[in-house]
């Protein structure tokens, strides 16, 4: 019965922390946009930290408040038993687990079942990228990246046809900028960490993901043309069936015509703004980590004061 209560005790607190969190951002997160005028690849991470914090805050806050001190505060003797409210949350919280498990495995299977169909009959290229490469039928989309653990970059027979070299080059890097920064992987978490009314805040995401691999493909003025021609040329050949979930598509982003805007006006780029800001943020953890670390005790009984009151 002790292993019981503080399973339900944790999977409750866990449950209506990530409701509670996750309402704050679905409804708030667009205050960010007054950090738009921020590097593309600062704004694409913020906005993914802003999707999965409720799971990871409220994850965090079971594994070292939650758990730990039901596991040593709580008397073991004693007869309590589990309350009705604890007992139905932490159901709502394992229904959320296989619901999202659910919908990892079903978006793995499907972007594997359409990755082997578009490989059937493909033909493997060298063009200088970490994922394998190759040129399927002109019925798959223009250029894509799929998969996760085994990524594979994939391009239609018209998309070979109709870049040159130069546009070629820089369209590949695009792709494997996507693949250096584990955007599919994102996708991926973002399919268990699941929650409704997050999907404006999700196409946002990739939105600046797209912009921040936009960047990291072209190093001058020239080469932002060639990558803004790619973008012209492919989004002229698009297939009528959609991408899989679990994969990034050069001209699938809905917001084309802004890329190409800023692509023929192009800037040089602000990655080291964006580096720079990520060693604003180091510090900042260190210290939330050195603050946790000093007042764990009174955290840990103010925890176990809730749980009491829960299991009641």
């Amino acid at each position: 019965m002790f292993a019981l209560r503080g399973i339900a005790v944790s999977l409750t607190l866990f449950w209506l922390s990530y409701c509670a969190l996750s309402v704050l951002v679905a409804y708030g997160w667009r205050y960010l946009d007054r950090l738009r005028n921020l590097p593309p690849r600062v704004v694409a991470s913020l906005l993914f930290a802003a999707r999965i914090l409720p799971f990871a805050l409220s994850l965090a806050g079971t594994l070292v408040f939650a758990a730990p001190s039901f596991v040593w505060l709580e008397p073991r003797g004693t007869d309590e038993e589990i309350g009705v409210a604890p007992l139905l949350l932490g159901i709502c919280c394992l229904a959320f687990f296989a619901v999202g498990l659910t919908r990892v495995v079903r978006a793995q299977t499907s972007t594997s079942r359409v990755i082997s169909s578009w490989l059937r009959g493909a033909r493997a290229l060298d063009v200088g990228t970490p994922a394998p490469s190759f040129q399927a039928s002109s019925s798959v989309p223009p250029l894509t990246l799929a998969g996760v653990c085994r990524p594979r970059l994939l391009f239609s027979e018209s998309a070979l046809a109709l870049l040159s070299p130069d546009e070629l080059r820089c369209a590949v890097r695009h792709e494997v900028a996507h693949m250096k920064f584990r955007d599919n992987l994102k996708k991926l978490a973002l399919q268990f960490a699941w929650f409704p009314s997050m999907r404006n805040l999700e196409k946002a995401w990739q939105h600046a993901a797209e912009l921040a691999a936009d960047d990291d493909a072209v190093s001058n003025a020239n080469e932002a043309l060639d990558l803004a021609a790619a973008l012209i040329k492919l989004s002229r050949q698009l297939p009528n069936q959609p991408l899989p979930v679990i994969s990034m598509g050069l001209v699938q982003d809905g917001a084309l015509s802004v890329r190409i805007s800023r692509l023929l006006n192009w800037k040089e780029s602000s990655s080291g703004s964006a580096r720079k800001f990520r060693w604003f943020a180091v510090p900042s953890l260190v210290a939330i980590l050195l603050t946790t670390a000093a007042v764990y005790g009174p955290l840990l009984a103010q925890t176990h004061e809730v749980t009491e009151w829960l299991v009641r």
